[in-house]
């Protein structure tokens, strides 16, 4: 069975009044395109390909479906949403290391020297612990499973709603809930505290996530007054990268070597940058 996407709702009809009857098979489909988006990127990984962006991807079209669950919740079979919500977390965590280091590989090739001997014999360190785990990461990746998991997935979302009553109202208030949450976080952000930063960053990429897909169900205004959190997140991004990154360094290259240390002071630098930024933002 195929469904129409979020612009087919929209000539189909089946978007129509956003309270009236259609309104639940018209975030029923928002919810069926979101799953179906990740078969795309899921294809490449199970094609073996060695492009960094399936597997990024691949997370993200997974997360972008679990923000949208996170936010419309309330309206939600919490059952259904928990079970779906379960087996997506597992399906995005296969990759996560393989993703970590990625973004360190990628990193560090946009700092390296490749006449420097030191730099070449570091990055290929780096690349190696990086294979091995793409290696070990397939492994345990069960595609068959997978899209068993998918399938299964979509099949559910069409039981997911509960409650469509008065579901504008609800998304504006959700949205403005949550954008204020997002606020009152920025202000008050400990830059030594990572897990709150990386809390923090998590929560605007849900808010952004929920928007986008939502789609015609959020109000105009609200697509303006998120535009900042874009900056934060990627702010944030930063920081706790360069934090990870640390960690994965010290982890898998013990030795303190000159391009280690290169490397971990380019990524404070680019860090405490970003912190100093954050400290000046004003609401």
């Amino acid at each position: 069975m195929s469904y129409c996407g979020l612009c087919s709702l929209k000539r189909c009809g089946i978007w129509g009044d956003p309270m009236g009857n259609k309104t639940r098979e018209a975030l029923i489909g928002i919810f069926i395109q979101a799953a179906i988006a990740i078969e795309e990127p899921l294809g490449r990984i199970i094609a073996l390909d060695p492009d960094i962006e399936a597997v990024h991807q691949y997370r993200v079209k997974i997360r972008q479906l679990r923000s949208l669950i996170a936010f419309l919740r309330p309206k939600l079979n919490k059952e259904i949403a928990d079970q779906i919500n379960k087996r997506l977390k597992t399906m995005a965590s296969q990759f996560s290391s393989v993703r970590e280091w990625d973004v360190l590989a990628q990193r560090w090739q946009m700092m390296a020297d490749d006449q420097n001997s030191e730099h070449q014999e570091f990055t290929q360190r780096l690349t190696e612990v990086k294979q091995q785990t793409r290696i070990d990461a397939y492994a345990r990746f069960q595609p068959r499973m997978v899209r068993e998991d998918l399938d299964w997935i979509i099949t559910q979302l069409r039981e997911l709603f509960e409650d469509d009553r008065q579901i504008s109202a609800f998304i504006d208030k959700r949205l403005t809930r949550w954008l204020k949450g997002i606020r009152k976080g920025i202000k008050s952000l400990d830059v030594e505290d990572y897990p709150a930063m990386h809390d923090l960053r998590i929560r605007i990429k849900r808010l952004r996530y929920a928007l986008t897909l939502l789609g015609d169900f959020a109000d105009e205004s609200m697509k303006d007054k998120i535009k900042p959190s874009k900056q934060w997140a990627e702010q944030l991004g930063i920081v706790c990268d360069a934090k990870r990154n640390k960690e994965l360094l010290d982890e898998y290259i013990v030795r303190d070597i000159e391009p280690k240390i290169l490397f971990l002071k380019s990524l404070k630098s680019e860090a405490d940058e970003q912190v100093e930024q954050l400290k000046r933002v004003k609401l």
